[in-house]
């Protein structure tokens, strides 16, 4: 990664910039949905012009794609920390409330982004590389740990697994069906030993 000492001034501003403007957005999810989000109030709280940020986002649509890639990244390094010494049950418990947390903490971004999805079917492609990168992470902790490969049935059941689960909160994101809510104490453990049981690590 490109360090500070090696960026020119201009990529150094817009750097700050783009995090100035996530970190805002962020902040304003955190009680209005995306839709809701005002540029005027963006640029306010990112102590930068509405010019600033056409300038270098284009608009709110690409805007949002820098939200999901770094929503995407954080939560890549926050995971593979964990995971070091993990047995492959722990290693997809963490897999799972991580999942679960950030979503959780940032469900307003969420629901946009599976609200583009449903209306534009490509949109997860943009994305391919750094979700694939967390599951391979993992996969590799998880072999690491037992010191063999998994065979083609235990990824299967494992991929599985994770959509298992990744499909309940989305729904929940969505619309709240129930009968468990993203808030509910019961949702993590509850869906969490469900994606065990599938993967074959419920015993």
């Amino acid at each position: 990664m490109m360090d500070k000492l090696s960026r020119s001034p201009q990529q150094e501003r817009s750097r700050l910039t783009t995090k100035r403007f996530v970190e805002a957005a962020l902040k304003l999810l955190e009680k209005q949905t995306y839709a809701e989000l005002s540029l005027v109030d963006l640029a306010k709280t990112a102590k930068r012009s509405v010019g600033t940020f056409y300038q270098r986002f284009g608009s709110k649509d690409e805007f949002l794609k820098i939200l999901l890639t770094d929503f995407l990244e954080a939560s890549i390094e926050e995971g593979v920390e964990k995971w070091r010494g993990r047995t492959p049950k722990d290693i997809l418990l963490l897999f799972l409330s991580d999942t679960y947390e950030h979503v959780r903490r940032n469900r307003n971004l969420w629901h946009a982004a599976l609200e583009r999805s449903a209306a534009q079917p490509d949109f997860w492609s943009n994305f391919t590389d750094l979700r694939m990168q967390r599951l391979t992470l993992a996969v590799e902790a998880m072999e690491e740990s037992r010191g063999k490969k998994l065979s083609p049935a235990e990824y299967r059941r494992l991929t599985v697994a994770i959509q298992v689960f990744n499909s309940v909160v989305n729904n929940q994101v969505i619309n709240s069906p129930g009968p468990l809510s993203l808030d509910d104490d019961k949702f993590l453990p509850t869906m969490t030993k469900i994606a065990l049981d599938v993967a074959g690590f419920g015993k």
